[in-house]
């Protein structure tokens, strides 16, 4: 039985790996958006800031999840595989 590696990096495909490193930048950024609002003294800035900082986080998150998807499709798709050979 030969056994595909289970590092979800190297064996993820390119649509995995791109949603995954989108969702951390878009998390990361929003994060400093967010922390920068509040370190501000300008209301119409943070406001600003803060709203475009919890629409990345959204982003972000939602990239994620969209990833996490993508990733067990694809192990569903390994394991499936790996029965039909067993067989």
């Amino acid at each position: 039985m030969s056994t595909q590696p289970f590092d979800p990096w190297n064996s993820g495909t390119r649509a995995y790996r791109v949603t995954l490193v989108v969702g951390m930048a878009c998390t990361a950024v929003g994060v400093i958006l967010v922390i920068l609002a509040a370190m501000l003294d300008s209301a119409e800035a943070t406001t600003a800031l803060r709203s475009i900082g919890l629409v990345l986080l959204g982003a972000g998150i939602l990239s994620h999840l969209i990833s996490i998807g993508l990733r067990r499709r694809q192990a569903v798709q390994i394991l499936s595989r790996r029965a039909s050979k067993d067989d």
